[in-house]
């Protein structure tokens, strides 16, 4: 079988196949060889980045602020490790901020750029103003010197701009005395960047877990959740968290979310849908269907348990010998029958 070559009608193929899949060897064996893996993926567009701008390995390490070694780790299919080394690597490729969202989205599972974030709002600002090869010490010069001198402006009411229109009055400023100024009138509001994404947690976890916790952090005790995700949840609650695509995920499984709301989720953290290119999204979305159909998902349903499709999801990737999956599974701690 040929391997899936990325495009869209061949995308709505596989999500259609997966939901067909009537058990897990039908998925096993139909859907995963179609597809190549995450660190396939990146280090072919790792190795083409280097080719397209004529760099030494040596040399695009030095760009990227990271040894030689870890460029040949890249090249080999290692993943880097934060968002802002993606960053470095767009800003090294000369990339505009469309090639760099799909940097972060497709290869990194980062959110887009998004103009309500500071760090973001400065880096747009970058790659929008052409600063080719002294974009990654422009970015960092003028966060750090805008971080250093901001100062908290109360009266705007981060309710009255649209992120479209946001975007377009960013696109508009040329230079850095007109960022500042832009910077300062909208302060307020790169304190909310995520509100919207932590409010839809909430809900989820009123609406699926009434009578089993009061707030997301009982929750997280009675299930056993890993120090990562709690120390996501709280960094939420502080406004300091740049969502990753994988804790997200992560999330959905444990406020047992359908397909629909983990999707609803991710948009909220400016991240495309799950995606049946990915291996690993490609098991989560058939363990989606599945407890859907069997009524795992259904909170007003008289058996319903919380925990069942954290348990059922464990269950599944242990019988998946993939490297995606097998880095996933220790967010799913064991969880207690009862609370």
């Amino acid at each position: 079988m040929n391997t899936y070559d990325g495009n869209e009608n061949r995308t709505v193929f596989l999500r259609d196949a997966i939901i067909m899949c009537d058990n897990l060897d039908d998925l096993k064996n139909q859907i995963i060889p179609m597809m190549k893996t995450q660190q396939e993926q990146w280090a072919h567009k790792v190795n083409e980045i280097i080719k397209e701008n004529g760099y030494t390995k040596k040399d695009f390490a030095e760009k990227c602020g990271v040894s030689r070694v870890t460029v040949d780790k890249w090249c080999k299919g290692s993943i880097p490790k934060s968002r802002e080394t993606y960053l470095k690597i767009g800003m090294a490729a000369h990339y505009d901020i469309s090639n760099m969202n799909q940097l972060l989205m497709r290869y990194g599972q980062y959110p887009g750029l998004y103009s309500k974030s500071l760090e973001d709002c400065v880096c747009m600002f970058v790659l929008n103003n052409n600063y080719g090869d002294e974009a990654a010490d422009k970015y960092r010069y003028i966060l750090d010197r805008i971080k250093s001198n901001l100062i908290g402006n109360d009266r705007f009411d981060k309710t009255n701009i649209d992120t479209d229109d946001f975007n377009e009055q960013l696109l508009k400023v040329s230079d850095e005395d007109a960022l500042d100024e832009f910077i300062y009138n909208n302060s307020a509001l790169f304190s909310y960047a995520y509100h919207k994404f932590y409010a839809y947690v909430k809900m989820c976890i009123n609406a699926n877990y009434k009578g089993f916790a009061s707030s997301v952090f009982d929750m997280a005790e009675g299930q056993g959740w890993s120090s990562s995700l709690k120390q996501c949840v709280s960094a939420i609650r502080q406004n300091k968290w740049y969502p990753t695509r994988n804790k997200i995920i992560s999330l959905g499984l444990h406020l047992s979310m359908d397909h629909d709301q983990v999707d609803e989720m991710l948009g909220l953290a400016h991240m495309e849908p799950l995606c049946a290119k990915n291996i690993f999204e490609t098991v989560v979305m058939y363990i989606l269907e599945d407890a859907d159909i069997n009524n795992m998902l259904d909170s007003e349903a008289e058996e319903y348990d919380p925990d069942e499709l954290c348990r059922y999801a464990k269950q599944i990737m242990m019988d998946m010998d993939i490297p995606e999956i097998e880095a996933f599974i220790s967010e799913l701690e064991e969880i207690d029958n009862e609370w």
